[in-house]
């Protein structure tokens, strides 16, 4: 799943990466698939982690990913941020490959990867723990320099 912009406060942690990797629900082990992200899914997410810490005036923005495109999720993006979010289906289209409006794209995740396989990856809990611990590497600073890099 790509992830939505904005400041996400979960598990007193703050990160600038919004609803990304986190879709197990407690209790999943390495014998048990991850779910698949559906629009229903993605919806669920959006409403319990990403909406409630966006401020009134927020603009929304999402790639055209399938689960982000769903009818139910652009129905409740258009009552949550009327004519104020970006992606498929939207007012605002989602520019394809927009680097100006994607840092996520054009740098985190290629930092993620680039320090998640620094070492050996014993099995799918040690790989989480070492995405977790990545993300939560990244400062607020990292980003906004990120940011002012692109002006």
């Amino acid at each position: 799943m790509n992830a939505c912009c904005g400041e996400q406060k979960r598990k007193g942690i703050s990160q600038r990466v919004s609803v990304v990797q986190r879709c197990t629900r407690a209790g999943d082990d390495a014998t048990r698939a991850e779910p698949t992200v559906t629009s229903n899914i993605y919806l669920d997410m959006l409403q319990l982690y990403a909406v409630p810490q966006f401020p009134d005036s927020a603009i929304f923005q999402q790639d055209g990913a399938p689960p982000h495109y769903g009818n139910i999720v652009r129905e409740v993006l258009d009552t949550t941020f009327p004519q104020r979010w970006i992606g498929r289906g939207a007012v605002m289209a989602w520019p394809p490959r927009s680097p100006d409006i994607t840092p996520l794209d054009f740098y985190l995740w290629g930092y993620v990867k680039q320090h998640v396989y620094s070492e050996r990856i014993n099995d799918i809990n040690h790989l989480k723990q070492r995405i977790t611990d990545v993300i939560h590497s990244v400062t607020p600073d990292v980003l906004t320099r990120v940011w002012e890099e692109l002006d």
